[in-house]
This record gives C-alpha cells, structure tokens and sequence, in this order.
C-alpha cells in the first residue's frame, strides 16, 4: 500500500472514529458519560496524524528518505494548522445552544478536511512529476 492510499485509509478512520465518538456521546446522554470517548477520540487522533504524515511523505515520493521524513514532519505540522482552521470554523458556524455538539464539531470538521484534503491531493491522481 502506498503513502497517498494510507492517507486516504488514515483519514476515513478518523471521520468514522469521532463519528462513533459522537454517537457514543449521544447516546450517553452528554459528554463524559461513556467509557467509548476516549478510546476513539486516541484512534481518530492517531489516523489523523498517520493522515497528514502519509500524505506529506506521498509528496516527496521520488526522493530520498530524508527528504520523505522531512515531507511527512511537515504534512502533520500542516495538517495541524489545517485542523485548528477547521475547528475555529466549526466555533464560528455552530451556535452555542448546540451544547456538546459545538465541542465536538471542530473534530468532524478535522476529519472530514483530512478526507477530502487526502482524497482531493495531486498524489491520489497519479500526476506524472516533470524534470527539470
């Protein structure tokens, strides 16, 4: 399995991770009240880590190894920046009323931009690199 198809993995476990984190919360009757939370919030976190770092070493496919750690260090620091963006985005867009779903909803957001980010990278399409 290669890096671009990892990422892809990676990111759909982390959308189905905090999806069940969600249902689990719900069903639960609130936050902290099910012993299923932070279980998967660990397996979403790490897929989402495994995500952006695949992806980061996806880019530097042709390189050298130092140079595929370097992208991989960097597709998580991106994917960090990217996700703190997602969660002031789900902040902004779900109102306060909405009680834990507000808290939670910055992580479905994260997820669901590391699925498309992964899904959507030039690396899934098998674009031919040209030399220079």
């Amino acid at each position: 399995m290669g890096a671009s198809r990892l990422a892809v993995l990676a990111a759909t476990v982390s959308v189905v991770a905090w999806g069940l984190k969600a249902v689990a919360i719900g069903v639960a009757g609130g936050l902290d009240e099910s012993p299923l939370e932070s279980p998967l919030f660990v397996l979403g976190l790490v897929a989402i880590v495994v995500a952006f770092a695949s992806l980061g070493v996806a880019t530097a496919r042709e390189r050298t190894l130092a140079f595929k750690v370097i992208g991989g260090m960097v597709g998580v620091l991106v994917g960090f920046a990217l996700s703190m963006l997602a969660s002031v985005v789900a902040a902004t867009v779900i109102p306060d009323s909405a009680g834990w779903v507000q808290a939670e909803a910055g992580l479905w957001f994260s997820a669901l931009l590391a699925l498309g980010v992964t899904a959507l990278s030039p690396t899934r399409r098998g674009t031919a690199r040209t030399a220079v």
